[in-house]
């Protein structure tokens, strides 16, 4: 089983498993958990993740599509559930294959594990059969200590991310970020475009995105902007956080064929071209639409933007 991690050395550590795609208030609620279990144990809390996602594997006939890439979700774990250590499992058929007895035996004798803690419907291992009994009964037989806890809910409903998937997908975003606990986030490296954007007094950005992220449904979206040195950098780093505005579609007005994501920034001229951007999705602001002409599309826009401003100034 082939891995990468921050561990630098053999410490004591406590662990929690998952894809956690999106990181939203349960898997949050998991990571402080964690912390807690490693403070009273004098351990390191690890989050152990996957790459690629584990469907992409099991269900390798579905195109998948994730709320976060792994870098986006390393940052994310780090941010808002203050865990910097993490293994990332690259998981392979052969991983996928290991009976649940298999996988934990694996883990223990590469690395120190004092403690688990996981969400109350967790399992593992070769069709899922390593449930929360399997591992409260390995976990007597190595000494280990498991938790299992409940995952946030709202409106009684458990959050999931299937369920903010949707949520994406749908465009309900003020939705979406609630269950979450931060924003939707999109990154990706800025291209070269076609420059239509400055053609039309607006100039945008565009991303070259990880084709399985999932992305808002088509339309233009108020979002915060924060340029980043590499993909995954810190989001509290000192660089600087621009508003701005972002268009998600086919640009009908123009027959666009091709789908893409372009961001402007608001009252501020940058050279973006190589840079990774992290876009923070706060507002829908409208559907994508066609116009009859150029000069009604700016007219438009400018109201997009005036828009944008006014909602990103409020703090919404």
């Amino acid at each position: 089983m082939e891995y990468t991690t921050t561990l630098t050395k053999n410490s004591s550590i406590a662990i929690t498993i998952g894809n956690f795609d999106g990181i939203h208030k349960g898997h949050q609620r998991l990571f402080h958990a964690l912390r807690d279990m490693a403070q009273e144990s004098s351990c390191l809390p690890v989050v152990m993740t996957f790459s690629p996602h584990t469907l992409m594997v099991v269900r390798p006939e579905i195109f998948i599509r994730y709320l976060t890439t792994l870098d986006e979700k390393l940052a994310l774990i780090k941010q808002f559930g203050g865990i910097s250590e993490h293994i990332v499992i690259h998981f392979t058929p052969a991983v996928a294959a290991l009976s649940a007895r298999e996988f934990m035996d694996s883990l223990c004798a590469r690395f120190r594990i004092q403690g688990m803690i996981v969400g109350a419907n967790f399992s593992l291992g070769h069709k899922r059969i390593g449930d929360i009994a399997f591992l409260e009964a390995y976990g007597r037989e190595h000494d280990l200590q498991i938790k299992a806890i409940s995952l946030e809910e709202a409106e009684q409903t458990r959050i999931s991310s299937t369920r903010i998937r949707t949520l994406v997908d749908k465009g309900h975003i003020a939705a979406a970020n609630e269950l979450l606990g931060h924003p939707v986030q999109v990154s990706g490296q800025v291209v070269q475009g076609d420059k239509r954007g400055c053609l039309l007094g607006f100039p945008t950005a565009n991303l070259q995105l990880d084709p399985h992220k999932l992305l808002p449904a088509d339309g233009v979206y108020a979002v915060r902007v924060r340029v980043q040195d590499q993909p995954g950098g810190d989001a509290n780093d000192n660089t600087t956080v621009y508003s701005g505005v972002t268009n998600i579609g086919f640009r009908p007005t123009f027959n666009g064929t091709e789908h893409l994501v372009e961001a402007h920034l608001l009252d501020v001229d940058l050279d973006l071209y190589g840079k990774q951007l992290l876009l923070d999705f706060v507002a829908r602001l409208r559907g994508e639409q066609r116009f009859s002409s150029v000069e009604a599309l700016k007219a438009q826009i400018a109201s997009d933007v005036e828009q944008a401003r006014q909602i990103l100034a409020t703090g919404g």
